[in-house]
């Protein structure tokens, strides 16, 4: 037996005791994600081709879930709402906390304090945060309806008219997400290259084009990340709408993951709640898509 043959054979264990101990450093992240992601999507898929309601075993009814979707008038106004939430919040909360992250970048002292402020509100629970604004705008006892007649003007019913309650929906929405996302903004600021500034300054450019022209371009990986994470929050709004009008008046406020859990938990529906999940989770996905290949697009554009 030559040195080399010896050599091979002593490796051959030691190889196994790699691979073996590689396999136990996977093994609970493939469990993990066996049993919190992939079991259940696989069954969430399964149950939408079937009757059941969590106490009889699954009755097998073809497509059934699927076209009463198509034609449930409930589930088409859960998700109209969703999207008039997401389509409203985003820019209006990507729109702000870049305004003020760039406000907050300019800052040479108390940046700490001020950053600390706008992120408390991110930091409050969201149920806490509804409970205080359903105190504010409630019609009899509100504080807002109690400043108005102080000031001789008439009680409004902000949570029981459809306008309205999807606008103070909205305004929680976005102010309790924003600090968020300044946060995130301010991170980004660090990777901005201040020698452009400078040279810009040289030229005779004012702040205006400065911001548009420098600031913009070189923020927007984080614009692209942040209006992604924001969408994808705003399009899974449950706990404020809960707390603040439970889906009401008449379900214009109602979002598409309340209506997954009233049809799931409240009507026991849970063929029809997957058909609602696997939807919601189509559309994230085809957005994310949608927003990543335009981020790419501008990348390219911007390379040319």
């Amino acid at each position: 037996m030559t040195a080399g043959q010896i050599g091979k054979k002593r490796q051959k264990p030691r190889k196994l005791a790699e691979k073996g101990f590689i396999a136990v450093i996977v093994a609970p992240a493939i469990l993990y994600f066996g049993v919190i992601f992939y079991y259940p999507t696989i069954m969430n898929i399964y149950y939408m081709f079937c009757d059941y309601n969590l106490i009889k075993d699954p009755e097998f009814v073809g497509l059934k879930n699927i076209i009463r979707f198509f034609s449930d008038p409930l589930a088409l106004g859960a998700f109209r709402n969703t999207f008039i939430i997401t389509i409203v919040s985003v820019p209006v909360v990507i729109i702000a906390a870049l305004l003020i992250g760039t406000g907050l970048s300019k800052i040479t002292r108390g940046v700490g304090f001020f950053r600390s402020a706008i992120f408390a509100a991110y930091l409050t629970s969201l149920t806490v945060a509804a409970i205080v604004f359903k105190s504010w705008f409630g019609t009899e006892s509100g504080f807002i309806n109690g400043v108005l007649t102080q000031l001789g003007g008439s009680k409004i019913p902000w949570l029981s008219q459809p306008s309205t309650a999807m606008a103070i929906v909205i305004v929680l929405s976005v102010w309790k997400n924003v600090g968020y996302y300044v946060v995130v903004f301010l991170a980004g600021f660090s990777n901005v290259d201040t020698g452009l500034y400078e040279a810009a300054k040289i030229d005779g450019a004012n702040s205006r084009k400065i911001f548009f022209s420098i600031t913009i371009p070189q923020l927007m990986p984080t614009i692209i990340y942040s209006s992604i994470i924001a969408m994808i929050n705003f399009l899974r709004t449950y706990s404020s709408v809960l707390v603040l009008t439970n889906g009401g008046p008449y379900s214009s406020t109602q979002t598409v993951l309340m209506y997954m859990f009233d049809q799931g938990f409240s009507s026991r529906n849970v063929g029809y709640a997957s058909v609602i999940s696997v939807a919601l989770t189509l559309v994230i996905l085809v957005l994310t898509v949608i927003q990543m290949r335009m981020s790419h697009m501008m990348d390219e554009e911007g390379a040319m």
